[in-house]
């Protein structure tokens, strides 16, 4: 018989994550309760419905630059690889974590085109 204070705990349910082939028909916009400002080169966000404070770094800063509504994650991937010194599958792979995570604190939404 095992322990149930030893089991595993259940897998936690995630919003969905972004779908690696659609990137060129995904746009990201900020949530409406979210405000964000540049202050030395980060960005920092406050979520009006939380309280919360959120401090993205200078790439986080230039993807959340670019989460417009107009851009598709393709264009801002382009972005990344023009304005940094990256491999374009790095600067893909910190995009896609950086708006899974973003989109699962409720901060940026995605939308289809």
């Amino acid at each position: 018989m095992s322990d149930p204070l030893l089991a595993p705990p259940p897998p936690i349910a995630l919003e969905p994550a972004v779908d690696r082939t659609m990137l060129d028909r995904i746009i990201l916009r900020p949530s409406s309760d979210v405000q964000g400002t540049s202050m030395g080169g980060e960005m920092v966000l406050l979520d009006l419905s939380t309280g919360r404070y959120y401090t993205l770094n200078r790439l986080g800063s230039v993807i959340w630059e670019h989460c417009t509504g107009h851009s598709t994650m393709s264009d801002i991937h382009a972005v990344l690889c023009d304005r940094f010194e990256v491999v374009p599958e790095q600067a893909l792979n910190d995009l896609v974590a950086l708006v899974n995570q973003l989109v699962q604190e409720g901060l940026l939404q995605q939308e289809r085109r």
